[in-house]
């Protein structure tokens, strides 16, 4: 295990891309206002890297996606997809990633999952691990057809959750080359039932309502529907003050009017997603991982070292920054430059 302190991380990372794939300049860095200028949006305004919406389909229903593309012409390029958090939309954390890995010269494909924002799929807002796994090998298929894209080097990306569902993408899709997850949730039973021992319904307890829910749904085609985040119930799907803080800002027009992002899921969900178990991937994984974890990530170090002593094979690398909470590796420029860049690095070094 290795303890990064975020300035020392910063230093050991900045600037090792650069030497690895050039970029385009072509407009002026300080055409980006001060107050929002970061590595990511300066590569934009110096025309780094290029951005088109894209569409594909997993499992009969169509995703809607977004590709960066690094904007110099010629060789191939190496191929990633990211998957986020629980409930997420692709404008959240996978956005700040792409930006960073597009500027380092990676073709860079983030996607809303079935079920959620501009992709189709009913009922809207379901969570379920099985289907994320399954677009994920969709959005493979799709990112190794760019006429642009190394089919022979693709990487994966999870974020929160979607470390967990990209853990099992990676164990099961030779495909993926060398695998990266940042501040996971953990989805494991004695990783979930602390986080719900205190927090209102236990973990057995969702399951229960959530198949209930389902078999409701079965029968009379009625979806129902629980808050994401409360500040006050503590039955929602996320039923801590921190997080809510995080998402809160999602349900204004802060981001779009309406945001894209809900502030709801599918109650179903409950009956797979806390069912699911990482453990069951994580020994199969055969691909290099890095994890990079925050002291105050969900589990905190525990469930990061449980899934990292999981993983069999020896090319593997677990980064513990300390004192950084969860969902400061969701936006905060501080927390992510360096965390992607040391991602874009273990990319690099194993997508030569």
């Amino acid at each position: 295990m290795t303890v990064f302190s975020l300035s020392a991380l910063a230093v050991a990372t900045a600037g090792l891309m650069a030497a690895v794939w050039p970029v385009r300049a072509s407009a002026a860095a300080d055409s980006v206002p001060a107050s929002a200028v970061t590595p990511a949006n300066a590569a934009y305004a110096q025309g780094a890297y290029d951005v088109s919406s894209v569409r594909f389909t997993s499992g009969g229903v169509e995703l809607a996606g977004l590709l960066y593309q690094p904007a110099a012409t010629g060789r191939a390029r190496p191929g990633v997809v990211l998957l986020g958090p629980f409930g997420f939309v692709k404008e959240q954390a996978p956005m700040q990633y792409a930006t960073r890995l597009a500027r380092d010269g990676y073709a860079t494909l983030i996607f809303d999952p079935r079920y959620s924002g501009e992709s189709g799929g009913q009922p809207r807002r379901l969570e379920s691990p099985k289907a994320k796994i399954e677009d994920v090998k969709a959005a493979l298929d799709f990112l190794q057809a760019q006429p642009h894209v190394d089919k022979n080097r693709l990487a994966a990306l999870g974020i929160c959750q979607g470390s967990s569902e990209m853990l099992a993408v990676a164990a099961q899709d030779p495909r993926v080359k060398v695998l990266a997850t940042v501040s996971g949730q953990y989805i494991y039973p004695h990783n979930i039932d602390g986080f719900f021992s205190q927090s209102g319904m236990t973990r057995e307890q969702r399951m229960a309502r959530g198949q209930a829910a389902l078999e409701n749904f079965r029968k009379t085609g009625a979806v129902d529907y629980t808050e994401v985040v409360s500040l006050t119930d503590k039955s929602v799907g996320l039923p801590w003050k921190p997080i809510h803080d995080w998402y809160q800002p999602w349900t204004t027009e802060r981001w779009m009017k309406p945001s894209r992002w809900e502030n709801r899921y599918a109650t179903m969900s409950d009956a797979e997603v806390w069912r699911f178990n990482v453990d069951d991937y994580a020994v199969k994984v055969k691909a290099p991982t890095l994890i990079v974890h925050g002291e105050m990530s969900d589990g905190n170090v525990e469930a990061a070292q449980h899934v990292f002593d999981l993983l069999p094979v020896k090319d593997k690398q677990l980064i513990i920054v300390p004192g950084v909470f969860h969902t400061r590796f969701y936006d905060d420029p501080a927390v992510i430059d360096p965390a992607a860049a040391q991602v874009s690095q273990w990319f690099a070094r194993h997508l030569r």
